[in-house]
């Protein structure tokens, strides 16, 4: 019973932090360009980021590359599976890197892709990172200062304060400072 009251609430989790995440895709279209397909990949990647707590909690965004990479999952092929594992697998913890294996084999697009994924799944995952929800939805201002406004119920202070952690990648890949990107409740 109680594995399936964990199972439940990861689902609830992921398919939480996928809405957030197509929010924030959708809203900074303007400034990736991606299409589609991209959006696809990164609502599988939401999805699926925390299937490696059933190996390891610990390194579970590492267990979920392994996880997802050797899955079959229909209507994609063996290279979007690939940028799917690697969008989950830098959720959390590393930035892509040259140093592993299953990123340094992406084409420099791919490569490009699965930095822009990563970067809206970490702070989506951040702003749900009590897994209560807290967060219900996000809207992004874009101008000279990049700003994701959280519109909150009850308490969501853990998830700002860890969001605002979070955001070094989305800075890189969307060419913003330290000091030109805000989160707001």
């Amino acid at each position: 019973l109680e594995f399936r009251r964990v199972l439940f609430r990861s689902e609830v989790h992921s398919l939480h932090v996928a809405g957030l995440v197509l929010r924030l895709f959708d809203q900074t279209a303007r400034l990736h360009h991606l299409g589609e397909a991209e959006r696809s990949w990164l609502e599988f990647a939401a999805v699926l980021h925390d299937i490696g707590y059933v190996i390891n909690p610990r390194q579970h965004h590492k267990h979920a590359y392994y996880l997802i990479k050797n899955s079959d999952i229909g209507g994609l092929t063996a290279e979007e599976i690939e940028v799917v594992a690697n969008v989950a697998r830098y959720h959390r913890r590393s930035m892509p890197s040259a140093k592993h294996e299953g990123y340094a084999g992406l084409s420099v697009k791919l490569k490009r892709t699965v930095r822009i994924l990563s970067a809206l799944l970490r702070v989506a995952d951040a702003l749900d990172r009590t897994h209560f929800a807290a967060v219900q939805t996000v809207n992004v201002k874009i101008g000279q200062m990049l700003t994701i406004e959280a519109a909150v119920n009850g308490d969501a202070a853990m998830e700002i304060w860890s969001a605002s952690q979070r955001t070094d990648l989305l800075e890189q890949v969307f060419r913003r400072d330290r000091k030109s990107t805000r989160l707001n409740s």
